[in-house]
């Protein structure tokens, strides 16, 4: 599953419902239903224990095939359905449990003649009760019921509107299969599905495999009956139904069918995703050594979601509009890059997550950890000039920065709760996760990593394995044990910080001393082990560069490095694979800087000005050591270098004293106007990824967080006909522009109530809620209280408040809307509400704010961790402004206002 940031939210549709048609006798399933033994005698064996289970469900009744027949009518509030579900118990019970949500089960038998009585227990649960107990053997349950369309969540089976037209579609990734079918909502229960759909026969049906056959009836409907797929779990059987257009994407190498499902009058716009997936498929099967394992590769449209931005379901990717569906003219590069990434990643689960899944939930990271690792080497195969594979360092960065939280979790968080399961599909599964693997990967090279991956997936094939499975697959390719150095990673929390220091009494020799990284504002963490680390080190040899690695299993430790001459200086992490990060003294980062620069690869120096910038902020380095790297990055010129530079320097703007703001504002331009001014605002017929990204970066450092004045007009005049910017122009200019002139805001906000393009619905919202005076902010936070505007698309107003007092005016916003936002948003959103309420650097308000956040979101789904971890953001932050306030003062204070007139960039 793609992540979309934090979970979106979903409006509650407006109105009655249209009255339900007259219902439809389902056509029957015909199931081979093996006898049921009679009831035991009294002295047989004691029944199963009867509790109510509180997470898993018992072994008792193990499926082994479900046949299900649903009727559903898009624009309905409800279906209904009848499901056989063939199984076998494995002891004498009286009572069978399944999943079910929001459910009426009319009818239960078992063998077609004994009734059960069924029962809800709890939220999730169904207690299907015989009339006397049933022994071990094999079994067919019947079920009949009906279930409820959500019109506010995108999860289970829910319900959209594009185009004045309603679609249904499935989301069962975790737990939501059980708001589908009655059954075993668990990873480890992968058996094969047989599904049929009552729709009307104007419609389209689409799921896991393909159509099998279509009968009509005398209703005006037909049922569509789908071949039987092979095994999986409930959680990535999915379909949708509604007025689909079908776009033929061809066949991959190996024969695979490849077509994009798109919403009626859209097909034009699947031109890129047709033509990229199937050689993705492809390179896939290279890498993988192995066919595609299901039979066919649909992506299907979903209008909007929330929560998620694509899905992986076998054989049916879902994805949401505003990534599948891109302008075949328009369309900028950044677009096109993360469609490609997204299908790699989902497709990559098709062997690392369907065809082999995850015994339990504790091991997500198997499938999400693994798809962000493969994504970047699938990508950078199909378009070698984006460099894709210098993303795996963005993605290490990002993890690192969630680790940096107490109240961060395991890779391998043991799940004990509901909660706990809303809580994994997070930064820590899918960054942590991928960057463990590419430290593993190189440490063991890549071509042995490749045959231990191949290994497990032929040991687990259409099956279900855990980490242990995979580690040890990796180990007996390596021919050495990993499983401590892995389990140091994914079984505590946190990530370790290394100092090194190079000491040459005798044989140059590095001092290595770890702890876990841990930033001011923070608890004391719990005493935890030592990480099991590999470690490579660059360092200087006669002039040259040289390499060594090493394992670091202790607090202290100490590398041998090869030669006699002391080297000039060192780089702790070579290739920045390494997931740790580096503690660096104010010598070590001028030798670097000035010495071991043109011998280190960009990645390498990015990867040590994310750790100098860190300690910068903490005023555990001078700041201006840290800034002298800007121009450094900056003459790398991809879009990578840029994008660092302009980070260090915006990262300090949250920080910023007013009374320095014109001087913060007037080094902004003066770094990054000259390279604004040289790309301009408009795209050129040339560009490509790099070049692109670069504008965007240059003229939001100089024209946003500058106002840079000739940039900022040029923004404002653009604006007059924005609709007609290419994509890659429009955001930055509606930004720009709705900040600098209040005509352009107040066009944009009267626009927003009836655009229906989702693209260029979050352009407009960002820029409606980044502006930086409080009153039109006021007016844009209004749309969230507006029924006639999609709330899982005005909520990036929240989001995008920019300076001290939007953020304070959107944390209020929350607190005296909540009741009303979360009456209309989906059930698993605290974490994305606390965050907006915590994004304070504040003290004074500290105490208010993590009580309130304790009171109101703690008992919601997911709400403990995402309390706890928005509270201890806002400590950091209160943290780090007073350590870096007088280091930014110094900087500032020096620096010279230019005269009028000569602060111009052209």
């Amino acid at each position: 599953m793609t992540r979309r940031p934090l979970l979106a939210l979903a409006l509650l549709a407006a109105g009655c419902p249209a009255p339900a048609p007259p219902p439809v006798p389902p056509l029957p399933v015909v199931i081979a239903r093996p006898p049921v033994p009679d009831a035991a005698p009294p002295d047989a064996a004691p029944l199963a224990d009867e509790t109510p289970p509180k997470l898993r469900l018992p072994k008792t009744f193990v499926p082994t095939l479900y046949s299900a027949a649903l009727t559903i009518d898009p624009g309905q509030p409800t279906f209904s359905g009848t499901i056989a579900i063939n199984g076998r118990l494995t002891e004498r019970t009286q009572i069978i449990w399944l999943h079910g949500r929001h459910m009426q089960v009319e009818a239960a038998t078992v063998g077609g003649t004994t009734k059960l009585a069924v029962t809800p227990r709890g939220d999730d649960l169904l207690e299907l009760r015989a009339e006397a107990p049933l022994d071990p053997g094999a079994i067919v349950i019947d079920l009949e019921y009906t279930g409820e369309v959500d019109r506010v969540n995108t999860d289970g089976l829910f319900e959209e509107t594009a185009g004045g037209a309603p679609y249904v579609y499935t989301q069962h990734e975790a737990i939501y299969a059980r708001r589908t079918f009655p059954c075993v909502d668990e990873p480890d229960s992968k058996v094969p599905w047989q599904l049929s759909l009552d729709i009307p026969d104007k419609l389209a049906a689409v799921s896991n495999t393909p159509i099998a056959s279509e009968l009509p009836d005398d209703h005006g409907r037909k049922r569509v009956t789908f071949a039987q797929t092979k095994p999986l779990p409930a959680y990535l059987v999915a379909f949708g139904v509604g007025p689909f257009e079908f776009v033929d994407a061809g066949k991959t190498k190996s024969g695979i069918p490849v077509r994009i499902i798109t919403l009626a009058g859209r097909a034009a716009e699947a031109a890129y995703a047709a033509k990229v997936t199937p050689h993705i498929v492809d390179l896939l099967e290279d890498w993988f050594g192995m066919p595609y394992p299901f039979e066919k590769v649909d992506l299907l449209t979903i209008p909007v979601t929330a929560g998620f931005g694509a899905m992986e379901n076998a054989g049916l990717v879902t994805v949401t509009a505003s990534y599948l569906l891109l302008d075949p003219k328009h369309a900028s590069w950044s677009a096109r890059a993360s469609l490609a990434t997204g299908i790699a990643h989902e497709l990559a689960h098709h062997w690392f997550g369907d065809y082999v899944t995850m015994a339990w939930w504790d091991d997500i990271w198997l499938n999400e950890g693994f798809a962000n690792w493969m994504e970047t080497k699938i990508v950078a195969k199909l378009e070698p000039a984006w460099h894709a594979e210098l993303g795996v360092l963005d993605m290490r960065d990002t993890a690192l920065q969630s680790d940096a939280l107490v109240s961060a979790r395991r890779v391998r968080q043991p799940i004990e709760s509901v909660d706990d399961i809303y809580n994994v599909f997070d930064g820590i599964t899918y960054d942590k996760g991928a960057s463990v693997l590419a430290m593993f990967e190189r440490a063991v090279g890549p071509a042995v990593f490749q045959r231990g991956v191949r290994q497990y997936l032929a040991a687990h094939a259409y099956g279900n394995a855990t980490s242990s499975d995979f580690v040890a697959a990796i180990s007996a390719a390596a021919g050495r044990d990993l499983a401590p150095q892995f389990a140091s990673f994914l079984d505590q929390p946190g990530a370790p910080e290394l100092a090194m220091h190079v000491t040459c009494a005798g044989a140059p020799r590095v001092a290595i001393e770890q702890h876990r990284y841990v930033p001011a504002g923070s608890p004391a963490p719990a005493a935890g082990q030592p990480w099991q680390l590999p470690v490579c080190v660059a360092y200087e040899q006669g002039g040259k560069r040289a390499e060594t690695c090493a394992t670091v299993e202790r607090d202290r430790s100490e590398l041998v490095l090869p030669g006699k001459t002391c080297p000039r200086w060192l780089m702790p992490n070579a290739d920045a694979r390494g997931y740790y990060h580096v503690a660096l003294d104010a010598d070590q980062v001028t030798a670097l800087r000035d010495e071991a620069w043109p011998l280190l690869t960009w990645t390498e120096r990015r990867a040590l000005v994310f750790d100098i910038a860190a300690a910068a902020l903490q005023a555990k380095l001078p700041l201006q050591l840290a800034l002298s790297l800007v121009p450094k990055l900056l003459a790398g010129g991809d879009r990578f270098a840029i994008h660092d530079a302009v980070h260090l320097m915006r990262a300090l703007d949250a920080d910023v004293p007013d009374e320095l703001r014109a001087k913060y504002e007037a080094a902004m331009r003066a770094t990054f106007g000259p390279g604004a001014a040289k790309v301009g605002l408009a795209a050129k017929p040339g560009d490509d990824l790099d070049a692109e990204t670069a504008r965007e970066e240059l003229v939001g450092a100089a024209a946003w967080s500058g106002r840079e004045p000739d940039l900022v007009k040029q923004a404002v005049e653009l604006a007059d006909h924005w609709r007609d910017l290419p994509e890659a122009e429009r955001d930055g200019v509606l930004a720009i522009a709705a900040d600098a002139d209040a005509a352009v805001f107040d066009h944009l906000l009267q626009d927003a109530r009836s655009e229906r393009d989702h693209h260029v619905l979050r352009a407009m919202f960002r820029a409606l809620g980044s502006v930086r005076d409080p009153a039109r902010q006021a007016r844009a936070l209004a749309l969230l209280l507006d029924p006639a505007v999609d709330l899982r698309e005005s909520v990036r107003v929240l989001d995008a408040a920019s300076t001290d007092a939007t953020r304070a005016a959107a944390s209020r916003f929350v607190r005296d809307h909540d009741a009303e936002l979360l009456r209309r948003m989906p059930s698993e959103s605290a974490d994305r509400l606390a965050a907006v309420v915590a994004a304070t650097c504040d003290a004074r308000q500290r105490d208010d704010l993590a009580a309130y956040l304790a009171k109101r979101f703690t008992a919601l789904p997911g709400g403990r961790r995402a309390v706890a971890e928005s509270v201890e953001t806002m400590d950091q932050c209160i943290a780090r402004r007073a350590a870096v306030e007088p280091e930014l003062r110094a900087w500032l204070g020096g620096f010279r206002l230019p005269r009028p007139g000569k602060d111009k960039h052209r």
